[in-house]
């Protein structure tokens, strides 16, 4: 299934409707496979997920295609890249967010030898702005206290490390194609999560009502729970079982069958921007990363990022890169370092008399 990702991936089709059939296939039984495998019980499943799968994956070669070239990050290029003065802290810490991570270690593990001599990735970084009180220079006075926002970039990673552009951009492709996936199965457990509670308060309130019929006393519930006291009685324990039981009945109308799941998974893989989406954001920076106004641009400096959007809430900076390899920290042997402290600690403390 992967390798078949891959193929997909490959290539971008010159207009829509035009990708193999046998792949297109595949990606709808990767659907299936991340989402509800049940749905291979539906009726023509794949003729059903098939213009939705289609669109999505020609959605996301457009979107990753659209990223602009890689830029050259090694050390050097620090102090003559605007980008990466306000990326990072320092050419150390663009050093050390290169060498470290997860995605490189794991990168390493798997190609088993020597690195490439050039790495291609995706660097990922999350932005933030904050206001500050600052100072100001406003004609020939200086103000304080002056209300400024400052740009902060951290939680800094090297994302789908590999030897080539095409093999990155290829990654970043399967990777956003499960997003959706992903997307779509968020939304049949939130369904699920969702009558599960009810059925929960549903039972809780039959016992509730249980005992007071019986003329059991609820001691210091009204203590415990807040809404206890708007539970007293039974007519009241009626018109909130009432309630549960519409939204029960809506809830199961809503999921009774396979046909309807399968829907909601086609119509989720049928809009993809709503889900996934790349913003060209540009701002202008002075050395501080400080916000300057756009009338006062020219002394500051104009930098464009582009940032992916995932759904409504989340926002991410990326940066195609490259670099030389021969510029990594070598990896950290978290295993020899504590052995030689542990040996360094035992060893016995001469005195000097």
């Amino acid at each position: 299934m992967l390798r078949l990702l891959q193929s997909l991936f490959s290539t971008t089709p010159n207009y829509p409707g035009k990708f193999d059939a046998a792949l297109i296939r595949g990606a709808i039984e990767r659907v299936v496979g991340g989402t509800d495998p049940r749905l291979r019980m539906a009726t023509q499943y794949q003729k059903k997920l098939w213009p939705a799968v289609e669109r999505s994956i020609d959605y996301v070669n457009g979107l990753v295609d659209s990223l602009p070239p890689p830029v050259e990050i090694g050390g050097c290029r620090f102090t003559t890249d605007p980008r990466l003065r306000a990326l990072f802290a320092s050419s150390q810490h663009l050093q050390e967010i290169l060498s470290f991570g997860k995605e490189l270690h794991q990168y390493r593990q798997r190609i088993g030898g020597g690195l490439p001599t050039d790495l291609y990735a995706l660097l990922r970084t999350e932005r933030t702005e904050k206001i500050i009180l600052g100072v100001a220079l406003e004609g020939n006075i200086i103000r304080r206290d002056v209300p400024q926002i400052t740009i902060n970039f951290h939680n800094h990673s090297v994302a789908f490390p590999a030897g080539s552009e095409t093999k990155t951009r290829r990654e970043i492709k399967k990777r956003a194609f499960d997003h959706l996936i992903e997307t779509a199965l968020a939304y049949l457990v939130a369904v699920r999560n969702k009558k599960q509670d009810l059925e929960h308060q549903q039972r809780q309130l039959f016992q509730k009502k249980t005992k007071l019929l019986k003329g059991a006393s609820v001691g210091l519930e009204p203590l415990l729970d807040p809404q206890a006291t708007a539970m007293a009685t039974p007519a009241a324990i009626d018109r909130r079982l009432r309630e549960i039981e519409t939204e029960l009945n809506r809830l199961r109308a809503d999921s009774a069958t396979l046909d309807h799941h399968l829907a909601k998974v086609a119509a989720t893989l049928r809009e993809p921007e709503k889900h996934l989406r790349l913003d060209r954001v540009t701002l202008a920076l002075d050395h501080m990363n400080i916000k300057i106004d756009k009338e006062a641009a020219n002394a500051a400096n104009t930098i464009t990022f582009d940032e992916i959007m995932l759904g409504q809430n989340r926002r991410i900076t990326v940066l195609p890169i490259h670099f030389p390899s021969n510029e990594l920290l070598p990896e950290q042997d978290f295993f020899a370092e504590a052995n030689r402290l542990l040996y360094a600690g035992a060893q016995p403390k001469l005195t000097t008399i």
